[in-house]
């Protein structure tokens, strides 16, 4: 009996032992170390990370964002967080993160619409199918894997690139195809495809497995920017989302204006009690909501000071039946609009997006708002108010978070 209770007792020592020990120093929830992203060391910075047990697991130039980025693991039986923090303490002008995890914006609250793929276009009033509607234009998605066999897609024009930090892809293709689709696809009535039809695509699919389901890293999101870039893409599709506000991100994005380029991100579908979500939450970014066709707004879509602009969302007919709404789907539009812009009426990334803001139609309280930013998207147009800022009567953005 007495060594029963004994047996009892080890086991539940074990158990406590087990419950009550702290996660492996440096891990996240899903198995992975976590990285720490440093933007520009210092050499003194540098040295110090080899005295101090850091890791180097790379350093590289990110040329087209002027961007220098070493990655380190922190030193073992040491949090990243706390060493982030150690760090800044000796090197406050230090520009460090945690390599934050992006996911697809995709919620999965959806059904597939039985209307006409000319319907959501009437809605924004977007010119009629033309075959070469894109033709001379560039334009960069990131997101998960991509089917490129796919029947929509077997008349594009798509050069791929995978960044996921030599971890194995993400296999599901659902999401990255529809957006692609809507952006290059071949027309149809029967789908939302081919805004861009003749458009040159550049894709970064930047998703690995992981234990939470597919997520990238902030350092392969930079790297496909970087990609972009260099490749001559100013107008940059991102229907993905991270909850955190990274600085090295933040860093990197603030290049872009300089670069005369756009990341057109989603809103998120997190609910309007949501926090925000970045990409889209960042001042360069184009931060973009769904609505409905009559101008409903999406019940699943985050709301705050970012959003810019609305566009259908909800019920699209698109190439896949498993991805049909979400804030993922209403970017595609503004993606194709900024596109146009830029290339049919000469503006600059910064200044197509004004002019659509200003163009709006508008919804809920009268100007911009939380849930709908300046309006629903309509079609562009090359007028003499093209390069304007804003109408007078819309007023300035919003302040940012």
């Amino acid at each position: 009996m007495v060594t029963g209770l004994r047996i009892t007792f080890a086991v539940l020592l074990t158990a406590i032992a087990v419950i009550c020990q702290p996660a492996a120093a440096g891990r996240i929830g899903d198995g992975e170390p976590d990285r720490i992203l440093i933007a520009d060391p210092s050499p003194a910075l540098v040295r110090s990370l080899s005295g101090k047990g850091f890791r180097t697991e790379s350093t590289e130039r990110l040329e087209a964002l002027n961007l220098s980025l070493t990655i380190v693991l922190p030193p073992r039986q040491v949090s990243a967080a706390r060493a982030i923090r150690d760090l800044e303490s000796a090197f406050p002008d230090a520009l460090m993160a945690l390599d934050d995890p992006f996911r697809p914006a995709d919620d999965g609250q959806s059904r597939r619409s039985e209307g006409p793929a000319h319907d959501v276009l009437s809605a924004i009033d977007w010119p009629p199918d033309d075959s070469a509607a894109g033709a001379g234009m560039r334009v960069g998605i990131i997101d998960s894997a991509l089917d490129s066999a796919h029947p929509a897609l077997r008349n594009a024009s798509i050069v791929e690139r995978s960044f996921t930090s030599g971890k194995a892809p993400a296999t599901d293709t659902a999401h990255g195809t529809a957006i692609a689709s809507m952006l290059v696809g071949d027309s149809n009535d029967r789908s939302v495809s081919g805004l861009l039809r003749g458009a040159h695509l550049h894709y970064a699919s930047i998703f690995q497995i992981s234990g939470r389901g597919a997520k990238a890293s902030s350092a392969d999101f930079l790297r496909a920017i970087d990609w972009m870039l260099k490749s001559g893409v100013t107008v940059i599709n991102a229907s993905i989302t991270s909850p955190n506000r990274n600085p090295v991100v933040l860093y990197a994005m603030s290049m872009l204006e300089h670069k005369q380029a756009i990341v057109v991100a989603a809103a998120g579908n997190g609910g309007p009690s949501a926090p925000p979500v970045y990409p889209a939450a960042i001042d360069s970014a184009f931060a973009v909501t769904a609505v409905s066709t009559e101008g409903y707004a999406y019940p699943y879509a985050n709301v705050g000071a970012y959003i810019d602009i609305s566009a259908p969302g909800i019920d699209l007919p698109t190439t896949s039946r498993k991805v049909t709404s979400g804030t993922s789907l209403a970017v595609p539009f503004v993606t194709a609009a900024v596109a146009r812009m830029v290339h049919l009426c000469g503006l600059s990334p910064k200044a197509a997006q004004s002019n659509l803001q200003a163009h709006a139609r508008d919804l809920g309280a009268r100007g911009w708002d939380s849930h709908f930013g300046w309006g629903l998207l309509q079609a562009p147009r090359c007028d003499a108010h093209a390069g304007r800022a804003l109408d007078a009567g819309a007023g300035p953005r919003p302040p940012a978070h």
